[in-house]
């Protein structure tokens, strides 16, 4: 067996794509759940950005029990928004990671001049959006997001910030320490809408963040943007005790996400990254933000 084979046993990919999505998906939870079997990787996260995927887990881990598939919802307009009952509702169905808006976020709207992806096309027509943001016009956290995150505080499970701006993210993270939240992730770094240099990830990290690379920016060829070569620089600087590597695989014209991670394993060990620390980034540190015996 390969050193990137080895590697990715036991792993989990915190952020992965498939069908059912409004967005053409390479493939759906039951064929991804069959490969994360045969790689042996212990289990993925279900990330739709139009609805809560806590079902589709339920029923995938009835059907392939050697794997673990796990809820999630992201806060877009499509489940209601910056809404604390559709947490708690997520929640108590089992969702273990709460995004916030993805791409109905201002952020998002603002970077790309629409509520969507230039490089993905949607299969329905959805309504305009103006985007959601977390600040009211003082900057301040609005009510319901408090809300939101002492929902999360209260059942230990995951806030991750999905499209947010720097700015916004900072008001989460200092909000949610300060409410007790546990397990806070800082959506994919490494890639172009939410990048963040190495020295503000360290500041994250110090204040208790936990921060997300995706190999879909090193492996993806709509949306490559960053050589292995640079981001092994960045594991090296910011260290790999509180830091997660995830796909944000699943397009039709990316690699399949067990797939493209163990490609990116291989360049990073290429790269001189340490077989102990890409343990940690995709095995460890997922497991104990998952509430999983480490």
């Amino acid at each position: 067996m390969r050193q990137d084979e080895k590697i990715l046993q036991g792993a989990i990919d915190m952020h992965v794509h498939t069908a059912p999505s409004l967005f053409e998906r390479s493939l759906d939870d039951y064929e991804l759940a069959e490969i994360i079997k045969k790689y042996s990787m212990k289990g993925f996260v279900i990330k739709d950005h139009d609805s809560m995927s806590c079902g589709r887990a339920y029923y995938i881990n009835k059907l392939i029990p050697e794997t673990l598939a796990i809820g999630s919802i992201v806060l877009n307009k499509s489940v209601g928004g910056l809404n604390p009952y559709v947490v708690q509702t997520a929640i108590h169905y089992g969702a273990k990671v709460i995004w916030m808006p993805t791409n109905h976020s201002k952020h998002h709207l603002n970077y790309f001049g629409i509520s969507d992806y230039p490089q993905l096309s949607r299969l329905k027509k959805q309504m305009i959006n103006e985007g959601l943001t977390i600040l009211n016009d003082k900057s301040e956290l609005l009510p319901q997001v408090k809300s939101i995150i002492d929902i999360i505080a209260e059942n230990d499970v995951c806030l991750a910030t999905g499209h947010l701006s720097y700015e916004e993210i900072v008001k989460l993270l200092d909000q949610s320490v300060k409410s007790g939240v546990k397990k806070f992730i800082v959506t994919h770094a490494n890639w172009a809408l939410c990048k963040i240099p190495p020295s503000k990830q360290i500041e994250l990290i110090e204040k208790g963040a936990y921060i997300e690379y995706v190999a879909l920016s090193c492996v993806s060829p709509i949306f490559y943007e960053q050589s292995p070569k640079e981001l092994a620089s960045w594991i090296r600087e910011v260290g790999s005790d509180r830091l997660i590597l995830s796909s944000d695989l699943g397009q039709v014209a990316s690699p399949l996400p067990p797939e493209g991670l163990r490609t990116l394993i291989a360049a990073l060990l290429n790269e001189g990254i340490p077989e102990r620390d890409l343990i940690k980034m995709l095995c460890e540190n997922p497991r104990k933000i998952l509430g999983l015996e480490v």
